[in-house]
C-alpha cells in the first residue's frame, strides 16, 4: 500500500535512526564510554569536583578549539616552554612550534574528529603542579571508527593564576570494541511514535544480552485496520567499518543499511527487497531536534524501475509513559 507518496513498509522501515551522544553534541565532554550506555540518573549523578574544575575547562577548551581548527587557541592551552610527545613517541618542544604541529595537522587530516575528553583523574604534586590522565576518543573522519587514546599530562600554575598544559603525553590508539561504536545509537534507546491521520508506527528498543546489538521491534496500524510489524538489528560491521542495520517485516520484506554521520545527524543508504519481490534502494537523512524528536526525509527511492521524488518530513517523538495502575484507578496524573 502507498500512503502520502511512499510504501507503507518503507515508513516503518526508515523511522527515526540518528545520532544523540550523551544527552548533547558530539564535543561535550564525555562521562562514561562503557559499552552500554549510562542512566540519567548516574550521569546526572557526576559532579566535577571543584578542584578539578580548571582542568575539565581546559579538556573542553582543547575540544572545542580542535573542532573549529584553531591551532593558536590550542597553543594558548600549553605553557611557553611545554612539550608535546605524540602517540609514536616523537617529542615536540615550545609554544610555537606545537601551534604549527597541529596546523599541520589541520591542513593534512582537515576532517579528523576529537569527539570527547573525559578525565580520570587529577593529582597534586605541589601548590603550582599538578598530573591529570585521562581519554580521549577521536576519529579520523566523522564517517571512520572511532578509537580511545590514553594521555598523561602535566600542568603548571602561571603567574596570572591559569593552569596550563607543561608536558602532554599520547599513548598509541586502540580502536573501540563494536558496543562502544554502536553507543553512538543509544539514544534510540525506549519507546517512541511516529503518526499522520492515517498511520501510526510505534517503536521499543532495548540492548541485546551481550551488548553487541540494538534490537527494536515496531508495529504499524491504519485506519483501515491493516498492520505490519516486524524486527530490526543495528549494529557494528568491521569489515565495513561501519554501523550497520538489517530490518525484517512480517510480509516477508529485509533490507540492510549502512550509517554515515552528518552534521545535522546522519544519512542512510539502504537496499532490500520486498515481500512481492521489488528491489528496492533508498537515501534518507535524519536531523536531531532534541532528546525528545527527530525529523526523518528520504531524498531518494527507487522502488523496481520507478523513482520516486523527495519524500515530506516524519516526525518521530518519544511515546509518554504508561500511566500506574493506581494512577489509572484514582484518575490522577
Amino acid at each position: 500500500m502507498i500512503r502520502y507518496g511512499f510504501p507503507i513498509w518503507f515508513r516503518a522501515f526508515s523511522i527515526g535512526l540518528s545520532l544523540l551522544i550523551l544527552g548533547s553534541s558530539p564535543l561535550a565532554l564525555a562521562q562514561d564510554d562503557d559499552s552500554s550506555p549510562a542512566t540519567d540518573a548516574e550521569e546526572s549523578a557526576f559532579e566535577v569536583p571543584e578542584e578539578e574544575k580548571p582542568f575539565w575547562d581546559s579538556a573542553q577548551a582543547f575540544v572545542d578549539a580542535y573542532s573549529a581548527r584553531d591551532a593558536e587557541a590550542i597553543g594558548n592551552l600549553f605553557t611557553e616552554d611545554a612539550e608535546f610527545f605524540d602517540e609514536l613517541g616523537v617529542s615536540t618542544t615550545g609554544r610555537d612550534n606545537i601551534v604549527a604541529r597541529y596546523q599541520y595537522a589541520f591542513e593534512s587530516s582537515p576532517e579528523a574528529v576529537i569527539e570527547s575528553i573525559h578525565i580520570e583523574g587529577v593529582r597534586h604534586l605541589s601548590d603550582n603542579m599538578a598530573i591529570e590522565k585521562g581519554t580521549v576518543v577521536a576519529s579520523a573522519s566523522a564517517d571512520s571508527p572511532r578509537f580511545l587514546a590514553h594521555y598523561h599530562a602535566i600542568h603548571k600554575l602561571g603567574e596570572d593564576g591559569t593552569w596550563r598544559i607543561h608536558v602532554l603525553r599520547d599513548s598509541p590508539r586502540e580502536e573501540l570494541g563494536r558496543g562502544e561504536q554502536l553507543d553512538q545509537l543509544s539514544w534510540m534507546l525506549g519507546d517512541w511514535i511516529n503518526e499522520d491521520p492515517e498511520t501510526t508506527v510505534h517503536t521499543s528498543c532495548d540492548w541485546s544480552e551481550d551488548g553487541n546489538f540494538l534490537l527494536r521491534q515496531f508495529t504499524v496500524m491504519t485506519r483501515d485496520g491493516l498492520q505490519m510489524n516486524g524486527v530490526q538489528r543495528t549494529g557494528w560491521d568491521p569489515i565495513h567499518k561501519k554501523l550497520r542495520t538489517w530490518t525484517f517485516d512480517s510480509e516477508g520484506g529485509f533490507f540492510t543499511g549502512f550509517w554515515t554521520k552528518s552534521e545535522e545527524g546522519w544519512i542512510l543508504t539502504s537496499a532490500g527487497v520486498t515481500a512481492s519481490g521489488e528491489t528496492v534502494t533508498s537515501t534518507a537523512t535524519y536531523q536531531i531536534i532534541d532528546s525528545e524528536m527527530v525529523i526523518w526525509q528520504y531524498t531518494n527511492l527507487i522502488i523496481g524501475d520507478a523513482v520516486h521524488g523527495a519524500g515530506e518530513p516524519v516526525t518521530m517523538v518519544r511515546s509518554a509513559p504508561s500511566p500506574s495502575l493506581e494512577e489509572e484507578a484514582t484518575g490522577e496524573e
